[in-house]
């Protein structure tokens, strides 16, 4: 069986950082059958230990409705990726991979006006 290696970064300034790099993510929520998704820019702000997410996605959707439905959401925000091939390995009995950097932020998806 092949063992899995991650990281997990715990420090807020950089997990801040890659987001506002790597600001182009994916809002994802669910409608009452099947997951929904929007790619969108976002701004990212910070409120002592709050942060928030900043992004317009247009009204009379499908996304909207879902969102409005179910507030909770998971936005993805993915950076650099590369393959890493087995024949870069010492160890011959080992499967090529894919090395990736992303973030994954859990919350509540709330809707504003224009103002």
């Amino acid at each position: 069986m092949h063992k899995r290696h991650y990281f997990i970064e715990n420090d807020t300034k950089i997990l801040l950082d890659f987001m506002r790099e790597n600001s182009f993510a994916m809002v994802i929520g669910i409608d009452e059958a099947y997951p929904v998704a929007t790619q969108i820019p976002l701004e990212i702000q910070t409120n002592g230990e709050q942060i928030m997410l900043n992004g317009h996605m247009a009204k009379n959707s499908d996304h909207h409705s879902a969102f409005e439905k179910n507030k909770n959401v998971l936005v993805v925000f993915t950076g650099p990726h590369c393959h890493i091939s087995a024949s870069w390995y010492e160890k011959k009995n080992v499967a090529s991979t894919w090395n990736y950097m992303a973030v994954h932020a859990k919350g509540k998806l709330k809707f504003t006006d224009e103002d």
